[in-house]
């Protein structure tokens, strides 16, 4: 199975779907996060991730939020969060939370690499 069709394939998750929106948008192609980011074991190591020194403050909250959608044990503070974004990161946070609040994948459509991103 391809990457798209493990995306696809996880994505009927809730919590997966968001978390992949905003790993396909912000980190698409970012090796600091996808090693972290096993799609066939359906398994994401965000603590170890989270631990990464090298990540902006942006970078690093948009991880957070990841994480927090993925794993209840992740707390975040959504003023904080909100607070610190800017207006197109904040929409891709907010998309996310839809997206995980929902049944309905984004657009009804099979989720992609590509229908993920926020343009």
């Amino acid at each position: 199975m391809n990457r798209d069709e493990q995306i696809q394939k996880l994505s009927r998750a809730f919590d997966w779907r968001a978390v992949l929106i905003i790993l396909t948008s912000a980190f698409a192609e970012d090796g600091r996060v996808w090693p972290y980011v096993n799609l066939e074991r359906a398994e994401i190591a965000f603590p170890q991730n989270l631990d990464d020194g090298t990540f902006s403050s942006r970078e690093k909250i948009l991880l957070a939020v990841a994480a927090s959608l993925f794993n209840r044990d992740q707390l975040i503070n959504l003023w904080e969060v909100l607070n610190r974004l800017d207006e197109r990161n904040t929409a891709l946070v907010l998309r996310a939370i839809r997206s995980f609040c929902s049944e309905e994948e984004p657009r009804n459509e099979p989720p992609t690499l590509d229908l993920l991103r926020v343009d």
